[in-house]
């Protein structure tokens, strides 16, 4: 178990060239069960009209305390931004817009599903993933023709009968898998839970930025409402009107 003291969160956002630290804003937004995880970006009447993004430029957002931050965001400009746009934001979008544009055409002999979701990724250009280790039979012929890496990746669970799930986090792609935590954070009523909700099936819980904590990551939350522990099912960074950075966690 650990706690954290959550005061005055400092972030940084780099978009293609740029690198900011102020007059920007953004609210990022994280679930395993939709297609991707999104991120939107706005600049202040200071950079409005001075920006100028390309299409599938990178994105990283870090967040942290005391100048220690790491990324709570990964992802790829879905369109270009400038001046001449209609629309005064950036969206990005993570990296599964790579599995989309990106075909698949082959032939593939005495197979594994990790075989093929390991060519699936080197062909979309992922470097970084992690496959179930799960043991599965072996497929002597599996033929594919012109689908895209998204769709071969529901081909392979149809070929195995498998429900295997899917995403990335932080530009790293997870199959069959779940990241590695090694330690569970502790929220407490009176102490760093602003807000704490029911709504839609969901607790909800509002915070102060915490960039350690994602979905799929297990929580101890101390609350007059709940106490025990509980898996985050969503998860969103974002900049408040205030322009403070707070965290959204749903479980």
């Amino acid at each position: 178990m650990k706690t954290e003291e959550l005061f005055y969160p400092d972030f940084l956002v780099v978009v293609g060239p740029y690198v900011l630290q102020r007059g920007v804003t953004f609210a990022c937004y994280s679930d395993p069960e939709t297609p991707y995880d999104w991120c939107k970006i706005k600049f202040t009447e200071e950079f409005q009209g001075s920006i100028q993004v390309d299409a599938k430029a990178e994105v990283e957002i870090y967040a942290g305390y005391a100048g220690k931050l790491q990324p709570i965001y990964k992802g790829i400009v879905e369109k270009p931004y400038n001046m001449a746009g209609a629309k005064d934001e950036i969206l990005a979008k993570d990296f599964s817009i790579k599995l989309t544009t990106v075909k698949v055409s082959n032939t593939f002999l005495d197979v594994t599903p990790q075989e093929l979701v390991q060519f699936g990724l080197q062909k979309a250009g992922i470097a970084e993933y992690e496959l179930s280790k799960e043991v599965f039979p072996i497929k002597p012929v599996v033929s594919v023709i012109q689908k895209p890496v998204v769709d071969f990746l529901k081909e392979i669970n149809f070929l195995w009968q498998l429900d295997i799930k899917n995403y990335f986090q932080l530009g790293k792609f997870f199959w069959g898998i779940e990241p590695e935590q090694k330690e569970v954070y502790i929220f407490e009523y009176g102490a760093n839970i602003i807000s704490l909700t029911r709504g839609s099936g969901y607790w909800v819980m509002l915070t102060a930025c915490v960039p350690f904590i994602g979905h799929s990551q297990m929580i101890e939350v101390n609350h007059p409402y709940i106490n025990g522990e509980y898996k985050v099912k969503r998860a969103s960074h974002f900049v408040n009107e205030d322009g403070w950075l707070r965290t959204k966690l749903w479980f």
